[in-house]
């Protein structure tokens, strides 16, 4: 394991300047580049993934990513407390919660922050578990889409934190969004971190 660790760190460093202008280069240029790394990454542990980019003129970040998969969260927090200091890169674990991602378009799914609305679970056999229902404006004409489920857990990424959404949730389950959501008790899926964490705190957890 720590050689294959020092094995792709080395490999990052010498190879890191190509994945710096990866916005920039052609379509096939810059998926042949992900596809190195992605190998490279692979040759560590083939359940994890990554997420590159940043602004111009910005340090560059490279997401490490088990995609809430809990059993290779060790993986991911290994590989990433030993990487290097690389100029104009920073290492990050996991998906990070984010102000920015309001809209997530995936595979033909477009899904927006603002217009999903989630209703608190409570389970009578599992009191101290967490669980939501997410409402989702137009469910009836989507529910059919191989792709929502998807959709919606990228977006749980971009509010909670891939290590957040993958520990603190118990449970789940999607439906139609009613209207006036508000006056049946539900809330905006804006709120659903602080949500979490005052439950978490109800809790003891």
């Amino acid at each position: 394991m720590a050689e294959k660790i020092t094995n792709f760190w080395k490999w990052f460093e010498e190879n890191n300047n190509a994945f710096l202008f990866t916005n920039e280069v052609d379509d096939d240029v810059r998926e042949q580049l992900l596809n190195n790394l992605l190998i490279e990454l692979h040759k560590y542990n083939d359940k994890l993934f990554f997420q590159i980019g940043g602004l111009p003129d910005k340090d560059q970040e490279l997401i490490i990513t088990a995609e809430g998969n809990v059993e290779q969260f060790e993986a991911v927090e290994k590989l990433i407390d030993s990487a290097p200091s690389i100029k104009h890169w920073v290492f990050i674990p996991f998906i990070q919660p984010t102000e920015d991602g309001n809209t997530i378009n995936y595979e033909g799914i477009e899904i927006t922050r603002g217009e999903l609305w989630f209703m608190p679970l409570q389970s009578q056999s599992q009191p101290n578990d967490i669980g939501i229902r997410i409402c989702v404006p137009g469910y009836e004409t989507i529910k059919t889409n191989n792709w929502l489920e998807n959709a919606i857990y990228k977006m749980l990424d971009t509010v909670l934190g891939e290590k957040s959404f993958a520990l603190d949730i118990d449970y789940i389950d999607i439906a139609e969004l009613p209207e006036e959501p508000e006056e049946k008790g539900m809330i905006n899926l804006t709120e659903l971190k602080a949500f979490i964490a005052w439950k978490k705190r109800k809790l003891g957890r």
